[in-house]
């Protein structure tokens, strides 16, 4: 019996590291959603280890025979895709309640064709107080950070980019993203994949599910996010910041308040932030 079950279990972890292998890189968002058990959902899974935040989480790799936990994950940030240059990079104040709780770097890449963009954000928290009127320190949680802009622009794709930097530093994994302007709070043992009836589909919106918090209540602190990646159709014209395109969310993972931060981000000419 002890034998069965130590082939059975390395069967499986062989099974999960050939499936993220296979899914390495950017991912298709379908407009329709992903099947799943009970129905459709907007959401595709990336990176479940830690159970969104709640514990460390395992960062992707490459190598060797083709590594692990890196579904959605690209091993470059410079370019994230191989044909692509930098048009635009602004690095933008996230602000609540008139304090400055961290910054999201804000950038365009496009092909050569100019026909084809990917749109990045990535998150730092800072070490402040966002609420100095409730007593102890309230740090702001980065749970969704969702980009607009997107209905029309062909299939739209994502990616992550996790870097670590040493001395203990790294930044926290992307869990999930979806077609979806609804962010859903995920505590342990919640649906991983919420069903369209509780996140319905947004051809517009790309929702990211992450956990970046300066000082995290659960004791997985990460102030940093990955990169996030949307590609979709672009034109070559300047890229120009849209009003409300980015937001930034905070959904109580521990408690917290349900706190929003909205803000002008990169977005495909013409493009708007409605559901």
């Amino acid at each position: 019996m002890k034998e069965t079950s130590l082939l059975s279990a390395m069967l499986g972890v062989l099974a999960i590291t050939s499936t993220s292998a296979m899914a390495t890189g950017f991912v298709t968002l379908p407009s329709t959603g992903f099947t799943v058990s009970g129905g459709t959902s907007a959401y595709t899974l990336c990176n479940v280890t830690g159970d969104f935040g709640s514990d460390e989480s395992t960062p992707p790799t490459f190598s060797p025979n083709g590594g692990a936990n890196n579904t959605c994950a690209v091993s470059s940030s410079n370019p994230p895709l191989t044909g692509y240059t930098k048009v635009a990079e602004t690095t933008r104040n996230l602000t609540t309640s008139g304090i400055t709780v961290g910054t999201l770097t804000d950038q365009v890449w496009r092909d050569s064709a100019g026909t084809s963009c990917v749109y990045a954000a990535k998150i730092r928290m800072n070490n402040v107080d966002s609420d100095p009127n409730t007593a102890g320190t309230q740090y702001f949680e980065v749970n969704d950070v969702q980009r607009a802009g997107f209905r029309g622009r062909g299939p739209v794709s994502i990616a992550y980019n996790f870097v670590t930097r040493g001395a203990g530093q790294s930044d926290e994994v992307l869990f999930r993203a979806g077609l979806t302007h609804t962010a859903v709070v995920h505590e342990p043992g919640d649906d991983d994949q919420p069903l369209t009836s509780v996140a319905p589909i947004s051809t517009n919106w790309v929702d990211f599910t992450s956990d970046v918090n300066y000082n995290d209540p659960d004791g997985s602190s990460m102030r940093d996010s990955s990169w996030f990646y949307v590609k979709s159709g672009c034109t070559s014209a300047t890229p120009a910041a849209v009003s409300g395109v980015l937001q930034v969310r905070e959904m109580g993972q521990e408690g917290q308040p349900l706190r929003t931060i909205t803000l002008s981000g990169y977005a495909p000419a013409g493009a708007d932030n409605e559901d």
